[in-house]
This record gives structure tokens, sequence and C-alpha cells, in this order.
């Protein structure tokens, strides 16, 4: 009679190398790994059980190890089991034939010679190492080990390994169905990421750039390290926060002195029965205890005697005097580390005293364009055959700068720019240093070296130098437009194996804008490669260009999140969708279901960008992300 056989997937545990993601879930060549693992399971064995987070049960106490889950999972698999297939949910490449390999190998009967039949078969991965959690084991051998362990002490926290100390193993090499996946590098290795897991990619991948000091209306856009405190309380002193009264006691007030202006300095006290006019912003002088509003008092004057300043009934209980410290004391935090230093934040930092902060960033990006046809925007019609103008590199700095990077554009003209005025940035959205590579495996790899003049050609002629260039600040990131596909005339990846280049990201399970790339490059300058198409540039640009961002400065960000109508109807399996949106008027947004990526026509009276998850039901919520 065939052995009955049953399975125990263990579905992970705290996921430490992949920064607390759940393992499981994480979809490799577009599914997720547990699926995978579990469909071999169940080709294979009667019986199922899954163990760990969002399992069938939990290992006692949660995240103890291996052995406790094994535990936990023979504890209620089917007695009628007979053999016990014990494997992680990390195999993004088992199969059932590898499973079946497993179970025939320890159905065969004892070797020659030998008195004992094996007791588990372990498989054995391309490298010649033995994957414990990939095994089959006999049920009865598996519970007597078990016990074993428990009785030796707690089976939390032990190794797999000592589950296999003395047993007779029959060893099966099962090469690349073996392969494990516990970092975000060997995910990328394995095939396009999906969009919700490029941040975590990047912050694996990347080192953040290194702290600076300085002042901050300089740090616009840049990322605090450390907690902004406040040097100095709000206000310093104690001032009038209305035109008014400087008041001196009871009531009525006997009106004396001048009137006191904001930067007047030190004024002179007032006496107990007095009042003094005084401006919004002034000191408020010695011997006042309470400040009120013209529209709160009544001036009476007879022409002889100094008016009489009296208070209306309403002015109970009003006072106009800002105290010293009244919105915040020094030593006060302002914002924590991680935070962006907007202009905002920037003036809170002049206001509490503070003449320099510790930011990483802001992050300095400079705009490259690929492809021969590509023409300067400004070129006049008709166009040679087979020729387009350049309708995306022109407006990408104003994207790169809405997502944070520092592109050229100052750092006062944001909150004018964002109401429609023209500020002089001499692009549309923000100045970006542009430059255009040829279509030469040459010019590619003078790209990419930070030659002096890199490929320069056309557009505005900027060629790219490394961080170690003259006197203009060096750029952090390139961005590449185009070049990112596989195409005979994309020489990006031959070009950055020659350099000895570090691929982080290659390829995004999205639509537009799958087809992106990130890598470090030898001196240390990350390049971003979009599509050449102008849609999917800009998609990708407004999404990883942030997640960049994030992982080089250590940027916290909180997602904008709107649930949107007809979701189901756009919404993709297997990846996720960027769509543009548009206010409906009412406080939602309205989704386009459908777009052309060779212009930005559909992008149109669009203010933002819906990304829409994967396989997303209809009342998922979707990140909606300003794209300029």
């Amino acid at each position: 009679m065939t052995d009955a056989v049953g399975a125990i997937v263990l579905t992970g545990g705290r996921g430490s190398r992949l920064g607390g993601a759940d393992k499981a879930r994480i979809a490799v060549a577009g599914r997720p790994m547990l699926d995978t693992v579990v469909g071999a399971a169940a080709a294979v064995a009667d019986s199922v059980v899954t163990v760990g987070p969002g399992g069938d049960t939990r290992e006692d106490p949660p995240f103890s190890g291996p052995v406790a889950g094994i535990a936990a999972g023979l504890s209620v698999l089917p007695g009628s089991a007979d053999l016990v297939v014990v494997v992680a949910c990390d195999l993004p490449d088992l199969d059932a034939d590898t499973l079946r390999s497993l179970v025939a190998a320890l159905r065969l009967p004892a070797a020659s010679g030998s008195d004992r039949r094996p007791t588990a078969a372990l498989a054995v991965d391309a490298d010649g190492r033995d994957q414990y959690l990939l095994a089959v084991w006999d049920r009865r051998a598996l519970a007597t080990r078990l016990d074993a362990v428990q009785r030796s002490g707690r089976a939390g926290g032990r190794p797999v390994r000592a589950l296999y100390h003395d047993e007779v193993l029959t060893r099966v090499t099962v090469g690349a169905p073996a392969r494990d996946v516990d970092t975000w590098a060997e995910v990328v290795a394995s095939g396009p990421v999906a969009l919700a897991h490029v941040g975590a990619v990047l912050r694996a991948g990347l080192a953040p750039l290194p702290p600076t000091v300085c002042a901050p209306l300089d740090a616009v856009g840049a990322v605090l390290t450390a907690p902004l405190v406040a040097a100095d309380p709000m206000p310093r002193e104690p001032v009038s926060a209305m035109d008014g009264y400087a008041l001196a006691g009871p009531g009525p007030w006997r009106l004396t002195g001048t009137a006191l202006r904001a930067g007047d300095g030190s004024p002179g006290g007032v006496a107990t029965g007095t009042a003094a006019p005084i401006a919004t912003g002034a000191l408020v002088p010695p011997g006042s205890d309470r400040v009120l509003r013209h529209e709160l008092v009544q001036v009476a004057r007879d022409g002889s005697d100094p008016a009489v300043v009296t208070a209306l009934p309403e002015a109970a209980g009003v006072d106009d005097l800002r105290p010293v410290g009244e919105d915040w004391p020094a030593g006060h935090e302002l914002a924590p580390a991680g935070v962006a230093l907007d202009p905002a934040l920037a003036s809170a930092a002049l206001s509490a005293g503070l003449a320099s902060v510790s930011v990483r960033g802001p992050v300095r990006a400079v705009v490259v364009t690929t492809g021969d046809e590509v023409l300067p925007a400004d070129s006049p019609s008709p166009l040679p055959p087979g020729r387009i103008r350049d309708t995306v590199g022109p407006l990408l700095g104003g994207v790169l700068a809405r997502a944070g990077f520092a592109t050229g554009a100052g750092t006062t003209v944001g909150v004018l720019a964002r109401a429609g005025f023209a500020t002089g940035t001499g692009t549309i959205g923000g100045a970006a240093r542009t430059s255009h590579c040829s279509d030469t495996a040459d010019a590619m790899d003078a790209l990419i070296s930070g030659s002096p003049g890199a490929g320069a050609e056309g557009g505005t002629g900027v060629g790219v130098g490394g961080r170690a260039g003259g006197g203009e600040q060096a750029e952090d990131v390139i961005v590449l437009i185009g070049a990112t596909g596989r195409g005979v005339a994309d020489h990006l990846r031959p070009a950055l194996r020659r350099a000895g280049a570090t691929i982080v990201l290659d390829g995004v399970r999205v639509r537009p804008g799958g087809s992106q790339l990130v890598a470090v490059l030898p001196d240390g300058r990350v390049l971003l490669g979009l599509p050449g198409n102008p849609l999917a540039a800009v998609c990708a640009a407004a999404t990883t260009g942030r997640a960049l961002v994030d992982a080089l400065t250590g940027r916290e960000r909180q997602a904008v999140l709107a649930r949107v109508t007809g979701l189901d109807r756009v919404a993709a399996p297997g990846r996720a969708r960027v769509l543009p949106a548009r206010p409906d008027g009412t406080g939602g947004w309205t989704l386009s279901g459908r777009v052309r990526t060779a212009h930005l026509a559909d992008l149109a009276g669009a203010p933002a960008l819906a990304v829409v998850p994967e396989g997303a039901g209809a009342d998922d919520p979707v990140e909606i992300v300003d794209w300029i």
C-alpha cells in the first residue's frame, strides 16, 4: 500500500532581511511565493497545513522559529499522513515534480548492506548545499525527533538542522527548484517586482546620501537627519497680536506715550492706569499686563485731558498679548527626523532661531534624453522623416520636483508656481539640467563614466559629470529617458555591465512604465532609467522617482489614499496600473481607464495620478500622487 502524504508549509517569520515584509506574499514572476509552494504541495499531498502569519495554525510562541513551526503543523496534520513534506514558502521555482522526487526517494527500500531505512529525504540545491526546509520525512521519525528536541529544551529558536542530527538521510539533488529568496536583491534577480515593493527594494539596495549641515532656506527639499528642535521660544518676547492698546492695571486707562511699532526696540514702560497705542508685532512695554484690539475699546477725547480708553463689554476675557513661548518653548521639537524640510518648515526653523539644520539632500538630478530620432522641442516643421520632437524632457523637471528632487528651481517659487504663475524657471514646472545621449555604445559609456560632455548632443548641451566634478555642484542622480528596453538601439544594460555598475531594480510590474531601471554607478551616482514613451516616463518618475528620493534621504512619507468607484473595472491581475486622476467635484476622483503612452494628451486636466494595486477590488484604496 502507498504511504499517504501530508505537507507542512512554513509561511515565514519576521522577514527581517526584507525589511519586515510578508515574505510569503511577495510575488515572484507575478505570483506570490506562498501560492507557488502551496500549489506544488497540493499536487503531491492529500492535505496541506500552512503555519505562520495568516496560516492554518501558528507556532507557539509566534516567531519562535521553524522547529516550533514544524511541531505546530504536525500537531494539526491529519493522522492519515505517513510521509510529511516540510517546505518553506520562499521557493519561487518549486514544482510538484521536485516534491515527487523527494517522496519517491524516501519510499525506496534501504540501501544494500544497511539495516536502517532513511527517515528523511533532503533536497540539495545547485551549489551542493543541504536545504533543510525542503524535505520529506517519515512522520513517526519526525515526531520522535521533535520530541527529542523539545525534551532537550524549548523548540523555539532552535536551528532547523537540529532535527537532522543522527538521522539516516537520503539526499536528492534538485537544483534550481531549491533556490530560496531571502533578500530584495534575490527578488529583483527573479524578474520585475511589484510596484508596491519598489520602495523596499531601493531602501535595501541604495546607500543614503551623507548628512550635511546648511542654512534652512538652502535645505528646502532635503530631509531632516535629526529632530528639528527650537533654539528660541516663539515669540521670543511678549508682543502684541493685534493693533490696539497696551494696558496697565484695571481700567479705564489714560492714553499716554507714542504709538509702539514692531521693530521699535525696547520701549519704555507704562504706569498703572495708563494705556499706550501698539501695533501688531510690537514689543509689549514693561508694566502692561494686557492688550486689547481697537474694536474692543472705546477712546474718549475731550480736547484737554489725556484721552481715556475704556474696554467694551465684549472684551471680557480677551487678551491680545502674546506671551513668551505661546507657540512653543525653547527646546520644543518642531519635526522629527525623516520629515522633508518644506518651505513652511524652513520658515519655522528661522522663527525658532536655527541658523543651520542637519539634512540629507536635496537630491540633485540631471535629465538625459536618448533616441537619435528625438529633436529639440522647438524644432520647426516640417520635421525630417522618422524624427519627433522631445515632448517630455522639457517638463520632466517639474515632475521630478514634485517627487522631491532638486532640479534647479529656486526655493521660493513653489507657492506661486502651484497657484499658476510663471516664475521665471525657464521650463515647465522647474528648471532641470538636461542633455542628450546618442544611441551609440560609446556615448552611453561616456554618460555612465561621467566623462566631461558625456555624450551631450543637442538639448542644452550640458555634460553630465560625476560627484568629483568641478565648480558646479554635481548631480546625485542621472535621470535617463529611454534606452531601458532591450531593443537593438538600447545600449544601457551592456554599458552598465562594462562599467561594473550595480543594478538595484530592473523592471516593475506596472503599466504604463514597467521598463524602468535603477543602478548604482561606480562613482556613487545613481541612475534612474525611465521608459522612452512620454506618459510611461512621467508615471515612472512620479512613482519610482518618489521612492528613490525616500531611499536616498530617509524621508518618511504618508501616502494619500482615496477610494474611487469602478476600480475593479480598471484593475489588472498581476500588475499595478497608474492612471490619470481628475477631481469629480464632489470630493472624489475619476480615473481614465484607457490611456495612450506616446503622448501626454490623456494627462491634460489631470492634476494627479492614481496608483491602482494589482488585482484591486472595488473597495480597495488607491494612492493619489501629484505629478506636477
